[in-house]
């Protein structure tokens, strides 16, 4: 019978050490009004539906990401606010440079914020041949970068190619 209980305590132990922390976000990302985020940008590549997508797939190992199509503002728990900032992508894919992508984000939990977060990335030149396909691996490295952010949050931190060297 102890051995039983003693069973069952470990595991309970064991289940909660694992227990992941939930954190819901919007199933889209918006673009800042001043941006800079062509319409071409915003109707063909998709960036508003990847970002949280590819943010969900890379925070799964420690945080249960949740989207919601409410505003996040009449959602309980910990909530994620993020917004494309600035958008440098000229079409013309690689031939016309580099493209580059700002997000900014508050963790807030009940109306408290919790975290903040700017987060820069690239893409160079490269064998990508358009414009979206170049945005696509940024939305990707971005979607890590929060990901991994949200395992230990902070105020005011800089990831991606924002960071500090």
């Amino acid at each position: 019978m102890r051995l039983a209980a003693l069973s069952i305590l470990i595991f309970a132990m064991a289940s909660a050490a694992q227990a992941k922390d939930v954190v819901t976000i919007s199933q889209f990302t918006p673009f800042a009004e001043d941006s800079h985020a062509t319409d071409a940008v915003k109707e063909e590549c998709g960036l508003e539906e990847r970002l949280p997508k590819y943010l969900k797939n890379y925070a799964k190992k420690h945080t249960e990401v949740v989207f919601t199509a409410e505003p996040l503002e009449s959602v309980e728990g910990k909530t994620l606010y993020l917004e494309f900032e600035q958008v440098f992508a000229p079409g013309g894919g690689g031939y016309s440079g580099a493209k580059s992508v700002s997000v900014v984000g508050e963790l807030r939990e009940n109306d408290e914020v919790i975290g903040s977060l700017t987060v820069d990335r690239a893409a160079l030149f490269g064998m990508v041949p358009g414009t979206c396909s170049m945005l696509k691996r940024v939305a990707k490295k971005l979607g890590e970068d929060i990901g991994e952010w949200l395992e230990a949050p902070e105020m005011d931190s800089m990831l991606g190619d924002a960071a500090p060297d």
